[in-house]
């Protein structure tokens, strides 16, 4: 696996290594997708924990901002519905 320069782990510090490299095309544009990984398998198993453990935080809070955004526009409906019944 190839090492990339100054791309410590986030956890242990260890130089990551290229696990996968992959292109995508975006409209007229193609993409270069590297996939980094830390070359112990245990800590890099940790760090996918964590980053799943903070996605899903960032996700639910995403939803609740989003819910609470749904709420207000229906409680401000309500409240012009009732003041023009008057």
């Amino acid at each position: 696996m190839k090492k990339i320069p100054n791309s410590p782990c986030i956890r242990c510090g260890t130089e990551r290594v290229v696990s996968k490299i992959w292109e995508e095309k975006v409209d007229d544009s193609v993409i270069v997708n590297t996939e980094l990984v830390c070359p112990d398998v245990e800590c890099q198993k940790k760090v996918n924990i964590m980053n799943k453990k903070s996605s899903d935080k960032y996700a639910a809070i995403k939803s609740r901002s989003e819910q609470r955004a749904v709420d207000r526009k229906a409680a401000l409906n309500a409240r012009k519905s009732k003041k023009n019944s008057h």
